[in-house]
């Protein structure tokens, strides 16, 4: 993201290339004049009229700073802008980044600031303005600053903010850093959890690492390939800490890994992430990678320091941001830079991980870039270039209209995950895919879903959880023996990726609910495994009481009894055995599958606990019933 001071006269000024051989022109007439300090650019179509408008962070200087107004520019849909200011809503105030997301769920943009102020008593907060949606006056993309209300009172000086959905469960989380000063402070990144209705708790303490670092940057994006989010941070760190990355176990808790330790220099403000070798995980593309030269880091792994590579010449120049833009539409990612000192740069890619200086390609313009951001902006399928400017010069802000051809290159399946258990309620899938922009965590691309089950059928819109990652939520209900799921993958200009997946589980296990809350929720039981001789079943038993005395019950006769405000479906019981959960609420245990058992034969499971913290004295859990094929 940021950045670094220069002297009021830029110290290099390269030659303007003659715009035949340019890709990326200037367009003087797109944006209304500004002259304010701007560290943050957002594309996003926030009024929900189908084109993508332009937001601005604005901020003074580093440190304290001082309160500036946030601008909104309106698209007519051409690529000409319209200010509109007013409908933000707020009263100034200093940001170094804003993002656009739907936090609440209802369909519109919300935003999401990072604040700058002192880093060693910081007193800012987050501003959080929800997009009011609907006609407002003939307007939509209208906010209210809700910040008070449903932000933590927790007090940064952020210089970044990435959301993903970093526990699962369907919303959008935040992470921000913290330490904002020109060379960074060594501070703790901050973890946000969304209730799903926009209200955010800080849960650092108890699910982030205590880990200070110089964090300047953070992207969320799956980086060993389990299908969760993880995080990254880049910012001036000591030669031990050039980055950091904190892996998820899949519930939101992080654990750091050092992989990314030795990435980067003590001139890093900004990595970008996406496939940039073509080998199905997320690589790095730094900023100062060494001194000041950009250059890129391989995925090899969590437990592999990233091998480093340094772009060709010209490089070594004081740039500030990072962003992979497929601009030549030939499948992979190419790298854009953002300088302070000089032009942007585009660093083209072969597809394998080898990279040519394009220069030449963006039309030269004498300004300090803070940062940028790519999108279709005139309708014509390809994607325009935003630059905000400060610390020099005269602090306007450029569109730059692209020249190229359109893209026409879906975007690409990365991985599918697909589920080997029933969720009690809801089974969820996953997809990585990537596109054509990568910036900031984000991907140029929405996913939604269809499914199709022996019982019925649906449909949604999926969670981008970050970094190309989806989410999709089928419904389980009793009966369920089978799921088909089509994903549709869409990029900003239309081009669409179809991926299918099934689970066919024939006559296996189907989860019925119907159990009863105790001290750690409702019981879960789950089996996995084929229903053939010899073939191992696997049982497991969560969510019960701690060290508690469990019946497991086995019925071949099942008849439904109600218990205790739940209902015991394994009943008459067939069989039983005592056992006893672990000190963490678990019990777990397998066995083969055995022989002789005559197909359509039915057959119920399910677990009573002792729970003196309910009045009946016990807790039982959900169901799983079978029919053997």
């Amino acid at each position: 993201m940021y950045k670094r001071i220069l002297p009021a006269a830029l110290a290099v000024a390269t030659l303007a290339i003659p715009a035949a051989a340019q890709q990326f022109n200037y367009d003087n007439t797109a944006l209304p004049g500004q002259n304010i300090w701007t560290d943050g650019v957002e594309i996003a179509d926030v009024d929900g009229d189908g084109d993508l408008d332009i937001l601005f962070a604005n901020g003074s200087s580093y440190g304290a700073g001082g309160a500036q107004p946030q601008h909104f520019y309106r698209n007519n849909g051409s690529g000409q802008f319209t200010e509109a200011h007013a409908f933000l809503q707020v009263a100034n105030f200093n940001a170094k980044m804003v993002i656009a997301e739907d936090f609440d769920g209802d369909g519109d943009l919300d935003l999401m600031y990072a604040p700058e102020g002192p880093a060693t008593t910081p007193t800012q907060k987050p501003r959080l303005l929800i997009n009011q949606g609907g006609d407002q006056g003939g307007n939509e993309g209208t906010f209210v600053d809700d910040s008070n209300a449903r932000m933590p009172p927790t007090l940064m000086a952020s210089f970044c903010v990435c959301a993903g959905d970093v526990d699962n469960d369907g919303d959008l989380d935040v992470v921000f850093t913290d330490g904002a000063t020109f060379s960074g402070q060594q501070k703790q990144a901050l973890l946000f959890l969304n209730d799903g209705n926009a209200n955010f708790t800080d849960v650092t303490s108890s699910q982030m690492p205590a880990d200070l670092y110089n964090a300047q940057d953070v992207v969320l994006f799956d980086y060993d390939g389990d299908f969760d989010v993880d995080i990254a941070l880049s910012g001036k760190g000591s030669s031990a800490k050039r980055a950091r990355l904190y892996l998820n176990d899949g519930t939101g808790n992080f654990s750091i890994s050092n992989a990314l330790n030795a990435l980067g220099s003590g001139a890093t403000y900004e990595i970008d992430w996406g496939d940039l070798d073509g080998d199905g995980d997320f690589d790095a593309a730094v900023q100062s990678i060494a001194g000041q030269s950009e250059g890129w880091g391989r995925n090899d792994g969590p437990t592999t320091t990233v091998p480093e590579s340094t772009f060709p010449a010209p490089n070594g120049q004081d740039d500030n941001e990072m962003a992979l833009v497929d601009y030549d539409s030939d499948g992979d990612l190419d790298v854009f830079v953002a300088s302070l000192a000089t032009t942007e740069k585009i660093y083209r890619n072969d597809g394998g991980g080898t990279f040519v200086n394009q220069q030449g390609q963006i039309q030269n313009q004498t300004d300090s870039s803070l940062d940028f951001g790519f999108g279709d902006l005139d309708g014509d399928n390809d994607y325009d270039m935003v630059t905000g400017q400060g610390e020099s010069g005269n602090f306007t802000n450029k569109v730059y209209v692209n020249n190229g051809g359109p893209d026409v290159t879906p975007p690409t399946l990365i991985a599918k995950n697909t589920p080997t258990l029933w969720g009690i309620e809801e089974t969820i899938f996953h997809v990585q895919v990537q596109d054509a922009v990568h910036d900031d965590g984000h991907i140029n691309a929405t996913a939604s879903y269809t499914y199709t089950t022996n019982v019925g059928a649906g449909s949604g819109d999926a969670t981008h959880m970050g970094g190309g990652l989806f989410r999709a939520a089928v419904p389980t209900v009793p009966g369920l023996h089978s799921i088909d799921i089509d994903w549709t993958v869409t990029d900003s200009v239309g081009n669409v990726l179809n991926v299918s997946d099934t689970i066919a589980q024939g006559g296996l296990w189907t989860y019925v609910d119907d159990g009863t809350n105790g001290v750690n929720g409702v019981p879960a039981l789950r089996i996995t495994g084929t229903q053939t001789a010899g073939n191992l079943t696997e049982l497991s038993l969560t969510n019960a009481p701690n060290s508690a005395l469990c019946i497991f019950w086995l019925s071949f006769t099942p008849t439904p009894t109600p218990l205790w405000n739940g209902t015991v479906h394994a009943f008459p019981f067939t069989s039983q055995i005592f056992v006893a959960s672990n000190i963490e609420g678990s019990f777990a245990a397998s066995s083969s599958w055995p022989g002789g058992i005559s197909p359509g034969t039915q057959a119920t499971w399910q677990f009573l606990c002792q729970d003196n913290s309910v009045i009946f004295g016990g807790t039982i859990s959900n169901a799983v019933e079978s029919t053997s094929p």
